[in-house]
């Protein structure tokens, strides 16, 4: 790995000898860094010697002749006579004051007799690609440091081959549904094998497009990544700032700071955040049925029954008196004129009918009245009982903001708590005070937690759409609230600097291209049991639960009661009748007789007593 990019090399190569060996291997991808005193590409005809002893020898002999010139124009000027005893001291001054241009460099000693003044050169050598980066200089000039680097330069139109090819890098990622999960018998698996979800399949294709292997991790505190105060980051982003991660596959969104810290490539998925509630619990009554119509409706509805029945009765008997009626009608009493319209309005047949005028008009208003009642109250019972409703107090993600019932958070260092931070918009930055100050205890530390919070209390989770969405699907209980806000972008990370960046990101794109992302996606996002709540289609109507109608069976119920007992009633008043009369019979009969074979009938009372019997 060291071998590969993003690493680089720096070499000292006073002689430059690496020269043969790089221009060898003219596809190496990896950065060198040469410090010589020879430059890269400067001709040297050494033959079979070292090209650095060559200039040193050369540039030596170069000195001392110059200054033995030197010295002898100036003995003969001054006729000074170079004696044994005097040359060699005479040409060691002369060599320390000379200054000459050689294959490395000036040529110039200092009053020890040390060189000083010289140059080495910076060589940036990738492949059959080399250019001079910079200068180091022994005694730099003024207004100049040391160290001079020259304008970096990048290999134009130059194909490198993937640095992770036949290699294995260690992805991390985090637990997050459906990104990566652990399998239901993970505990039985070892590796990769272990874990599932929308991450694990898109590395798998990456991976096999691009021919490496890869080893998936999960980050140790459980963290996307943020910075902290200490200006270390934690998170999936501390892992590859520390060199253990080679890229993380994971719903990371790409925000700034994020993005000065490691390098994305480009998105595989857009976000947006949501809030995720518990649906509202309906309460069921026994007496559904009686909702579609209103209180008012109903007694209203009684009251008509009532007066309908009066005026019928009334208007029957006015018009009989005026004008007999002949033939088969039975006469409406008062019983019959009441039973008569409650059949009516419950479409049943009775025996007795208006036979007038009047009453026949009377009646034809309450049937059509009947009509329009039953059919309204039928159209509106089948919307009641099989329509699911769900009336939240929280229609929109603004509605958060103006109540104080419902508390609301998000995950710690998560991507979605820095927009709260950082964002200017008013209602959002009330939501951050309310969370971060009035509230702390509704910061959770993954989503684990959250989605917990939001299935046992009255709590509202603002996480990513993606999450979300899957949650609903997996969850019946809980539902998305939007609008959706701030989009981002997931990408995989990779360390900074890092050149198997842009392979990543044209893999990404050819997925794309192909639909393999989108089939992806549909694999893990499109399975849902639950009914949509927003649409009310035939498709989202639920069966009727006993719950719904058990009101018109206590009705029954109560209907054969009541008959049980009026019939009970009559059966034990019948009863009583006939023991009466049995009674009276044999008080009768034990009378004593006249002489004409009759009773006695010691008063007129007895008489009426018995006419009232017969």
């Amino acid at each position: 790995m060291l071998s590969t990019p993003p690493y680089g090399w720096l070499f000292y190569d006073p002689g430059d000898e690496g020269q043969k060996v790089f221009t060898k291997y003219d596809e190496i991808a990896v950065n060198f860094t040469v410090v010589s005193l020879l430059g890269f590409n400067q001709s040297i005809e050494s033959y079979d010697h070292s090209r650095l002893d060559f200039a040193l020898a050369s540039d030596a002999l170069k000195l001392v002749t110059s200054s033995f010139s030197m010295l002898r124009d100036t003995a003969s000027t001054t006729s000074t006579d170079l004696s044994d005893d005097s040359v060699r001291f005479q040409l060691s001054r002369a060599i320390m004051n000379n200054m000459e241009m050689g294959y490395t460099g000036y040529l110039d000693f200092n009053s020890e007799g040390r060189r000083s003044n010289f140059t080495l050169s910076l060589t940036a050598i990738t492949g059959d690609f080399n250019y001079l980066r910079g200068h180091w200089f022994s005694d730099p000039p003024e207004l100049m440091g040391p160290l001079v680097l020259y304008t970096e330069q990048s290999p134009y139109n130059r194909s490198t081959p993937f640095p992770l090819r036949g290699r294995t890098a260690r992805v991390v990622m985090i637990e997050e549904r459906p990104f990566t999960m652990k399998k239901r018998d993970h505990m039985l698996r070892r590796g990769n094998d272990k874990f599932e979800g929308f991450a694990v399949d898109l590395i798998d294709e990456v991976a096999r497009m691009l021919e490496f292997d890869y080893e998936i991790y999960l980050v140790n505190d459980g963290k996307f990544g943020s910075k902290m105060p200490s200006g270390e980051w934690n998170g999936m982003i501390g892992e590859l700032l520390a060199g253990n991660a080679t890229m993380s596959v994971a719903p990371l969104s790409i925000n700034a700071q994020r993005e000065e810290a490691v390098d994305f490539t480009k998105p595989f998925k857009t976000r947006y955040i949501s809030v995720l509630m518990r649906i509202p619990r309906r309460e069921t009554s026994y007496f559904e049925f009686l909702n579609p119509l209103s209180p008012i409706v109903w007694i209203c509805t009684l009251c008509a029954f009532v007066v309908v029945s009066v005026v019928l009765y009334a208007l029957e008997r006015i018009g009989r008196e005026k004008t007999p009626v002949s033939g088969d009608y039975v006469e409406i009493t008062v019983r019959e004129s009441f039973w008569f319209i409650f059949g009516s309005l419950l479409q049943g047949n009775t025996d007795s009918t208006p036979c007038t005028i009047p009453g026949r008009i009377l009646t034809s208003a309450w049937w059509f009245f009947a009509l329009i009642l039953i059919s309204s109250y039928t159209a509106n019972l089948a919307a009641f009982l099989t329509v699911k409703k769900i009336n939240t107090p929280i229609k929109s993600v603004t509605d958060l903001a103006q109540q104080t019932k419902i508390k609301y958070g998000t995950v710690k260092d998560s991507g979605i708590m820095a927009f709260f931070k950082n964002t200017n918009i008013e209602h959002f930055s009330k939501m951050w005070a309310q969370m971060s100050e009035v509230e702390p205890d509704s910061m959770v530390e993954n989503t684990t937690e959250g989605f917990q919070k939001v299935r046992d209390e009255d709590y509202a989770f603002f996480w990513d759409t993606t999450v979300n969405k899957y949650q609903t699907i997996s969850d019946c209980d809980v539902m998305e609230i939007g609008p959706a806000f701030d989009p981002k972008g997931f990408g995989i990370g990779v360390p900074p600097g890092a050149t198997y960046r842009e392979e990543l990101s044209m893999s990404i794109l050819r997925l794309s291209d192909k639909g393999k992302l989108h089939e992806i996606e549909t694999k893990w996002w499109d399975n849902t049991n639950c009914p949509d709540m927003t649409k009310v289609s035939a498709d989202e109507t639920s069966s009727l639960q006993i719950d719904n109608v058990a009101g018109v069976f206590f009705i029954l119920v109560g209907g054969i009661v009541i008959a049980a007992i009026v019939c009970l009633g009559e059966y034990f008043t019948s009863a009583m009748i006939k023991a009466s009369k049995l009674a009276v019979a044999k008080k009768v009969s034990a009378k004593p007789k006249d002489k004409a074979g009759t009773f006695a009938s010691p008063s007129r009372g007895g008489d009426a007593e018995r006419d009232s019997f017969i």
